[in-house]
């Protein structure tokens, strides 16, 4: 079916309003200049350090670059040329607001190439999902890319395919680079769109073709894989129970509050179920065959594989997307438009304020740790502890929404990321696995990081042997007792943080 013309279904209002929802999702970055996002400062401090080096003797004495054929390499080939020319914090929100936004351009564009319009812009509830709070930005701009893609491929490749097939095949190693969950998701969705027209053409040619064309245009990446050290991983495939699996279909749209997540969830999952039952909607077989596709991955996945987490969580993501990309409601009376696009507008409306207040409050955090770690130079190293949730669980309790999420994950735990960004010293926590990231840690600071591990608490900080450090800063700090007078000076306090100076640092025997 060839869809309507570009005038007709995409008038200057629709414009509007995909502008207006941009504007309004990437309005809370204006908020803070270190968002909470689980991993986000990590990653944002690799992107420092690999923009710093050769250069900078003071982080160059911690850490080099170990450049090779990584699927997950997004930021650290966007970030650093441009912390060249643009504060670091700055440049971090710019590749923040391409993970939000790229999802959701690109599920618009999906949908509006099978024939739908407005139910897409409901792709905002899923906006800021799990896995962005999680931090997970190389994933978010794979996805979207991915998107973009299966969106052109759905609206040229039978009109222009020589186009269409050069485009894929360009994009697809993009993709691979970016993230290679990013690559999976567009190998499903043109995949599955392939699927579609050769069980409606039925003929063993076409059958040929369109397998071939596939194999073209993933030939580049399956060579790339096999020369990454990702492939030799594996063996740690862990899965999840049925029921923990399936959980994780309304727990992408994690938050900060669980009753309105999962509010946004039944809107978002049931108003397509019950339209189609009514038939009221349709997914056409373009999206409905990679959908099936999605999910039967999602039901196969491991939560964790070759050294990643979350895996199945991932593919939930991808299905969420696709609840807004993939459905095209038919036939709406007046009342069912507007009372789906109020139900949407209020979820959407209360989401974001939650957010925004959220992401106001975490400033008091970011200003408490800047206050206490203006002793730290150049050069020196600092071990992070934190206040632990068996160690003060009232204080948890009680904790402000920007710290933990609705699903009991905290975001602070990588907040002392600060201290290489802003003063250009060592904590023993940079993401540095060499088949995920183009960085390696020199000695003697692996050892150093090696021999502490996990980020400890502050009982296991208190007796920790932290020879090689010049200070202890405590996140949390006023939930727990002050370190020992005895091994730590205590410098400065200010809320949420504490700087000590290591007076003794009890060596190993």
């Amino acid at each position: 079916m060839t869809p309507p013309s570009a005038a007709q279904r995409l008038p200057v209002s629709w414009w509007a309003a995909v502008v207006g929802l941009c504007a309004i999702l990437v309005a809370p970055l204006s908020i803070v200049d270190m968002p909470p996002l689980l991993d986000y400062p990590n990653h944002l401090a690799r992107a420092f350090i690999l923009a710093s080096l050769p250069r900078d003797l003071a982080l160059g004495q911690f850490y080099t670059a170990h450049w090779s054929v990584i699927p997950n390499l997004a930021l650290d080939l966007l970030a650093p040329p441009l912390i060249h020319i643009l504060p670091v914090h700055v440049v971090g929100r710019l590749l923040i607001a391409a993970a939000l936004l790229l999802p959701a351009t690109g599920a618009l564009a999906y949908n509006t190439a099978l024939g739908g319009r407005w139910w897409s812009l409901g792709v905002g509830l899923p906006a800021f999902n799990v896995c962005l709070l999680y931090g997970f930005l190389n994933f978010e701009i794979g996805l979207g890319i991915a998107l973009l893609l299966a969106a052109f491929w759905l609206r040229w490749r039978e009109r222009h395919p020589v186009r269409t097939i050069v485009l894929a095949m360009a994009g697809a190693p993009v993709l691979f680079i970016c993230h290679l969950m990013g690559l999976v998701f567009f190998g499903l969705l043109i995949g599955g769109a392939e699927a579609f027209q050769i069980a409606r053409e039925r003929s063993s040619r076409a059958l040929l073709r369109r397998i071939g064309v596939l194999v073209a245009i993933f030939a580049g990446p399956a060579v790339l894989y096999a020369g990454s050290a990702l492939r030799h991983l594996g063996g740690d495939a862990a899965f999840l129970p049925l029921g923990a699996k399936l959980l994780q279909l309304p727990g992408a749209f994690t938050n900060y509050d669980r009753r309105l997540d999962m509010a946004a969830a039944l809107a978002a999952i049931g108003l397509p179920a019950l339209c189609l039952l009514a038939g009221k909607g349709r997914v056409p077989g373009r999206a409905a065959v990679p959908a099936a596709l999605l999910l039967a991955v999602f039901l196969a996945a491991p939560f964790a594989w070759k050294g990643t987490q979350a895996l199945d969580t991932r593919f939930a993501i991808m299905l969420a997307f696709m609840l807004f990309a993939g459905f095209v409601p038919v036939g709406w009376p007046p009342a069912l438009r507007i009372g789906a696009a109020g139900v949407l507008i209020l979820l959407f409306a209360a989401r974001m304020a939650l957010l925004t207040t959220a992401w106001m409050a975490h400033r008091t955090d970011l200003a408490d740790l800047r206050a206490v770690l203006s002793p730290v130079q150049p050069g020196q190293a600092v071990y992070v502890a934190e206040a632990g949730l068996r160690e003060a669980p009232d204080y948890w309790a009680r904790n402000p929404n920007w710290r933990i999420l609705s699903n009991g994950v905290r975001t602070d735990e990588h907040l002392g990321a600060l201290v290489p960004i802003e003063h250009r010293a060592y904590w023993p926590f940079e993401f540095d696995n060499m088949s995920q990231q183009p960085i390696e840690t020199r000695q003697p600071y692996r050892t150093l990081a090696e021999r502490i591990g996990g980020l400890p608490d502050r009982g296991s900080a208190a007796v920790a042997n932290v020879c090689g450090f010049d200070y202890v800063l405590l996140t949390g700090a006023d939930a727990v007792p002050k370190l020992p007078a005895a091994r730590f000076k205590l410098l400065a306090q200010s809320g949420f943080a504490a700087l000590y100076a290591v007076t003794h640092c009890k060596e190993d025997p």
